[in-house]
């Protein structure tokens, strides 16, 4: 009983999330969004009582981050066929010390900066709770909404390269851990990762294409400031 009642609560609670994320981007225009972000193909992703973060252009194709006891993304639609561009690349930098956090737990799991990609839904592969949200998802947003989502992190304390459920989202997010607070911090680093061998690690089948691809930053659980820089994301074959 204590099981289920668990999974219901989840239930409910991915529910008002998914909802309240499938809105945001028809909203994006009246967010803080400044338009030299805007015009390299970003909306931005807010959350409600939460403060958003600061987003500025750094260059072509790259945006900076603050976050500054607050919580946010952006985020662009792509169309890549995996086939043919199974991996991702980026580099990224952060500025100052990263914050440790627990990535494994709701209200504690903050991070410096993370790049996010989405994809499809299958309803052949879906999880329970994929399926109740659905209809809904595609009232707001339409049939072709992402569904689940792999996230590329820095922060917390885990080790490069663990696989970690997300707390708030189950089996429908995955998150990496890239960086921790050991690596270094105001040099640019790049980053290189087979982004269907590690969807087949962490769902257990093979994706066939990519939606979106995010980038954020959150500190409203530990009340924390950070800067940090995203440029030349960009998919690449073997």
């Amino acid at each position: 009983m204590n099981e289920r009642r668990h999974q219901f609560v989840r239930i409910r609670f991915v529910a008002v999330f998914a909802v309240l994320a499938a809105t945001l981007s028809l909203a994006a225009a009246e967010s803080g969004l400044p338009p030299s972000v805007a015009a390299q193909g970003w909306e931005e992703i807010t959350f409600e009582d939460k403060q958003s973060n600061r987003y500025a252009t750094c260059g072509a194709d790259c945006v900076e981050i603050e976050t500054d006891v607050s919580v946010s993304m952006i985020g662009r639609p792509v169309s890549t066929d995996l086939s043919q561009l199974p991996f991702l690349t980026w580099e990224w930098k952060v500025e100052g010390p990263v914050t440790i956090s627990d990535l494994t737990t709701k209200g504690e799991d903050d991070r410096a900066v993370a790049v996010y990609v989405t994809f499809p839904y299958d309803p052949k592969t879906a999880t329970l709770i994929e399926k109740l949200l659905r209809p809904v998802i595609e009232l707001v947003r339409g049939p072709d909404a992402p569904s689940r989502v792999l996230s590329y992190v820095w922060g917390g304390f885990g080790k490069p390269g663990d696989l970690v459920e997300s707390p708030s989202f189950g089996s429908v997010n995955a998150m990496i851990i890239c960086r921790n607070e050991t690596d270094p911090v105001g040099s640019w680093i790049m980053e290189r990762f087979n982004v269907v061998a590690d969807f087949e690690r962490a769902f257990g089948i093979t994706p066939s294409r990519a939606s979106h691809v995010l980038v954020g930053a959150d500190s409203d659980d530990t009340g924390t400031r950070t800067r940090a820089f995203v440029r030349n994301i960009l998919f690449a074959p073997k």
